[in-house]
């Protein structure tokens, strides 16, 4: 009976040696946005800014349309900072493109998306007359997706801090519907400084790709 115990205990001995030692798989990130990171698409600008004010911070705003170009001009850098401003065309330049055709479009700052800043879902119809301008500003550039950023609202987050947070939607302008909707919310921050919006930037790029 010895042999074959020998061989039973040596046939476990190498069953434990080849059995590769277990290790914690690192999470898998999901990034909603992340197969646009190779295709042509236009980031549209920011359109409007939320009127509610729980932390009184909108009075240190004198010019909403300039604090807003601003946070179109930190997308951009953000973006660019990963590697997608090749394929991508951002708010400064596509508001300029819609004024150099301001008889054919409309100017890419005041599009008609008022009704986008209430609940929206995935896969509904973008309504014209903003069906007809994405479609031609997305014309521009030969491209079908637009990623625009709806609405920056200023939020209480309690003990002093608050946060700022984009709406955004992905519309697919060849079928006039609403691929994606999601929100970026920034870091908590005690005051209005452009580190605040450029977090809130930084994430929407964390959308897309890591940094």
């Amino acid at each position: 009976m010895r042999p074959i115990f020998l061989i039973a205990a040596a046939a476990l001995s190498l069953a434990c040696a080849s059995k590769p030692p277990e290790t914690d798989a690192p999470p898998v990130t999901y990034r909603p946005l992340e197969r646009m990171a190779g295709q042509e698409i236009l980031v549209l600008p920011v359109q409007y800014l939320s009127g509610n004010d729980t932390l009184g911070w909108q009075s240190q705003i004198p010019n909403r349309a300039a604090f807003l170009a601003a946070l179109d001009d930190q997308i951009e850098t953000a973006m660019n900072a990963r590697g997608l401003g090749r394929a991508w065309t951002f708010g400064r330049e596509v508001e300029r493109a819609s004024k150099m055709n301001s008889i054919l479009m409309t100017d890419a700052r005041s599009l008609s998306a008022e009704w986008l800043r209430g609940r929206v879902l995935p896969e509904a119809t973008v309504r014209d007359p903003l069906a007809q301008q994405v479609r031609g500003l997305v014309g521009l550039k030969g491209s079908r997706y637009a990623l625009l950023p709806v609405e920056l609202r200023l939020e209480n987050r309690g003990n002093g801090t608050g946060v700022a947070i984009l709406r955004v939607v992905m519309i697919d302008s060849r079928m006039a519907l609403i691929r994606w909707v999601g929100e970026v919310v920034s870091d908590p921050m005690r005051t209005l400084s452009p580190a605040l919006t450029a977090s809130v930037a930084t994430h929407f790029a964390d959308l897309v790709i890591a940094p």
